[in-house]
């Protein structure tokens, strides 16, 4: 019997690892794509400028980061006079790479998409983590997948896939928005029968708001629910680990620019994706982090009041079980004895 139960979590895990590398192959498909297609637009030179933009301000931070966590470990030496003389420099680097930024690019211009739609993962997050708190998303969460917990969550996530399509920003007149992000999630937490109901139901509702690229979001829509259902699946019916849940959506956020190429005509499809693609994989992942770290720091909250709770419940038994039969035959001796004399009295 165990020897089975192996085998078939094996499969699982090996299918999971097959539906991630054809992801990942998926997002490779839409990159060659980009690469071909992106020229015969006559975008080519802004791509390359943005990508300067990018890869300058990611190795900033990279590099800015690591010197940052070797800083602390300089201190320990005990040589206030070294620790100044690096940290010295840092500060100087930090003050010309900020000059630096701040004439070649313009930060406000740059970053204000993204703050924009980090406004929108914070105004759906805050309702998806407050539904964490009820007494049916926290029995799912310890594997507890009732019908009446299903249908809690299942009307919950709906609420959210419709908030989700509703709440949007524009970016050059493209609405990015985290749709997606709350189906793949509905999929990981209650797998098919709450997964695929909402991907249905928020992917119908994306397609009455209309627009050039109605069919292939109300697609991909469906899709993430059916993914995050066969994750839910062959991952045991639990919620998978922060980096496994922040890579799925990483990848699927490529999937879903490739279903945008495929079912719209290449003159909307390749300028709509050159504008939401970075906003919208930059909110779908960090949302993904973000609910992923939350599921796991409420799981190990509430099993702990649980384990306090059994923990005493096994004392009480223990407690019972040192009685044995002889005890209890001397303790009605003595209940009689009592009595006994009472009577006397």
């Amino acid at each position: 019997m165990v020897k089975k139960r192996l085998t078939t979590s094996n499969k699982n895990q090996l299918k999971m690892k097959l539906l991630y590398i054809l992801l990942f192959i998926l997002n490779i498909i839409l990159f060659i794509g980009l690469i071909n297609y992106l020229p015969k637009f006559g975008t080519t030179s802004f791509n390359l400028n943005r990508f300067e933009e990018y890869s300058a301000i990611i190795a900033a931070m990279v590099t800015l980061g690591y010197i940052s966590t070797k800083v602390p470990k300089i201190q320990n030496l005990g040589e206030s006079s070294v620790f100044g003389l690096v940290y010295f420099p840092l500060i100087c680097i930090i003050g010309i790479m900020t000059s630096y930024f701040t004439d070649k690019f313009d930060i406000t211009l740059f970053f204000e998409p993204y703050l924009e739609m980090f406004k929108v993962l914070c105004a759906v997050l805050i309702f998806a983590l407050l539904a964490t708190n009820l007494n049916s998303f926290i029995e799912m969460m310890h594997e507890k997948h009732t019908r009446k917990n299903q249908m809690v969550c299942l009307v919950v996530f709906i609420l959210l896939g419709i908030f989700a399509s509703t709440v949007n920003i524009r970016v050059d007149g493209a609405p990015a928005n985290i749709r997606c992000l709350i189906v793949m999630i509905s999929g990981l937490f209650g797998g098919p029968v709450v997964g695929i109901p909402v991907g249905i139901i928020s992917a119908a509702y994306r397609f009455t708001l209309g627009g050039p690229t109605a069919l292939p979001c109300a697609i991909s829509t469906v899709i993430s629910g059916i993914v995050g259902s066969l994750i839910f699946i062959w991952n045991d019916k639990k919620f998978p680990n922060i980096p496994q849940s922040a890579l799925l959506m990483f990848l699927f956020t490529g999937v879903e620019m490739l279903v945008i190429i495929i079912a719209t005509p290449p003159t909307i499809s390749f300028r709509f994706i050159e504008d939401i693609y970075p906003i919208m994989l930059f909110a779908s992942t960090i949302g993904m982090f973000l609910f992923a770290l939350v599921i796991k720091e409420r799981k190990t909250e509430t099993s702990t009041t649980i384990s306090h709770e059994e923990q005493k419940i096994n004392e009480f038994k223990e407690e019972l079980e040192t009685y044995s039969d002889e005890k209890i035959e001397e303790l009605k001796k003595e209940i009689d004895r009592i009595v006994h004399e009472k009577k006397q009295e």
